[in-house]
């Protein structure tokens, strides 16, 4: 058996903790934080799903919105047919997976701006399709989710957030199996060469489909937990473009293509623009630009690999 090193204990230590304290947050907390606690959770799965078609593939997915939606529409269409809750996220997540893997195959022969352009197409066409089914979906006046009257407020947002918990340490743990797996290596070699990927006997098509899939199934999840929280839903929230610019510039921030950069990038983003609409209510957009600008300048390569960088560093001293 390998022993456990020095750092490696540090890091489960450090790791185990931080589990912890997110864990107590319903007990210590008030509703406010605990809000904001629960959106961060949610924006952590979102860039954790932009990071494996982004991050690993090098496809930029400005598009995944439209499995968000889609997550968020599946559970709700699911709860109106009598689908319980809990049992209706695993079916939001295969359809999210479903949609991505049947758009992806022809979508994913696009490269560069062009992929970018197609997603956030599809984010409209899904959109606009959803609208003008009606019925079943509500169309264009909403959907109305079932009230769990079983429960208190207070037990359902307890709830909402163990779940978007949960669902952010699942992403992570998919991110990690991800980056240490064949497809993993597959993607990262198309990433750098699609070609030399391709002769080196590498089936691209299907890598690319694969990780849109597990990043539309993560995504979804996330809509259908979101759908049971707000209690209703509309296409223009569902499918709000804003969600696939904001995780993206959180993975950006965190640094693409790592574990936990996605976690790191979710939580400044989510807190610094929380703390500055307080204090700058009239112009907080500018100010969160100006100060993700310079983020961006300073760490191109995001948050994670500076600290990791330090920590390498201090233990090389220590050696």
């Amino acid at each position: 058996m390998t022993p456990i090193s020095p750092r490696g204990l540090l890091l489960a230590l450090a790791g185990a903790l931080c589990l912890a304290a997110l864990a107590a947050v319903p007990w210590l907390a008030g509703n406010y934080w605990m809000r904001i606690l629960t959106s961060i959770l949610m924006y952590c799965v979102v860039a954790q799903g932009l990071n494996v078609i982004v991050g690993f593939a090098g496809y930029h997915a400005f598009g995944n919105a439209a499995f968000f939606g889609i997550g968020a529409y599946a559970l709700g269409v699911s709860e109106v047919l009598g689908l319980g809750f809990l049992a209706s996220i695993p079916v939001a997540a295969a359809v999210s997976a479903l949609v991505a893997a049947l758009v992806g195959w022809p979508l994913l022969r696009l490269r560069g701006h062009y992929f970018a352009i197609a997603t956030v197409a599809l984010t409209m066409a899904v959109g606009e399709l959803v609208t003008n089914i009606g019925g079943v979906t509500g169309g264009a006046q909403g959907l109305a989710l079932p009230l769990d009257t079983s429960q208190s407020p207070e037990q359902v947002y307890r709830q909402i957030y163990f779940l978007m918990f949960g669902l952010a340490v699942l992403s992570t743990l998919a991110v990690w199996h991800l980056s240490n797996s064949r497809l993993g290596y597959a993607l990262r070699a198309l990433k750098d060469s699609e070609r030399g990927a391709m002769a080196m006997g590498v089936d691209t098509r299907r890598a690319k489909v694969a990780a849109w899939a597990i990043s539309a199934a993560l995504t979804g999840a996330a809509g259908a937990i979101w759908a049971h929280w707000m209690t209703f839903i509309e296409v223009g929230s569902a499918f709000d473009i804003t969600l696939s610019v904001k995780g993206y510039i959180m993975m950006l921030i965190g640094g693409m293509g790592t574990i936990f950069g996605p976690l790191l990038g979710a939580a400044f983003f989510e807190l610094f623009s929380t703390l500055i609409w307080s204090r700058f209510t009239e112009v907080h957009n500018l100010v969160l630009g100006i100060l993700v600008c310079v983020v961006v300048l300073a760490l191109p390569f995001g948050i994670w690999q500076p600290l990791r960088r330090l920590w390498h560093g201090r233990q090389g001293s220590r050696a």
